[in-house]
């Protein structure tokens, strides 16, 4: 059996050697900035849309008292926003998509 999976290996082309090899990850484009839309924009690799990724976190505890005495109780909070903007043939188009948990 172990001859029958070691032949079938190495007529594929399969060789313990070339199974340690390792793979090399595709080059990828810098992002590069979009100063006409402000800070943070960069361009969408092979687009003419710009992105910026932004969010906020905050945590904290809220503090009561009360007749039955002192509470605590942790709180926490935060946003992420997802800002797109880009020219078309009618003019600028934007999209803004932010997504919150707590009170801001």
């Amino acid at each position: 059996m172990r001859a029958g999976l070691l032949g079938a290996l190495l007529a594929a082309g399969l060789t313990p050697a070339a199974a340690r090899e390792p793979i090399k990850a595709p080059t990828t484009e810098a992002l590069r900035p979009c100063p006409a839309y402000g800070s943070g924009f960069v361009r969408l690799p092979g687009s003419r849309s710009c992105i910026r990724l932004s969010g906020r976190v905050g945590a904290g505890m809220d503090l009561q008292s009360g007749n039955r005495g002192a509470a605590a109780a942790p709180a926490a909070a935060g946003r992420f926003a997802i800002d797109t903007r880009s020219e078309s043939e009618f003019g600028p188009v934007r999209t803004f998509v932010r997504i919150g948990n707590g009170r801001p």
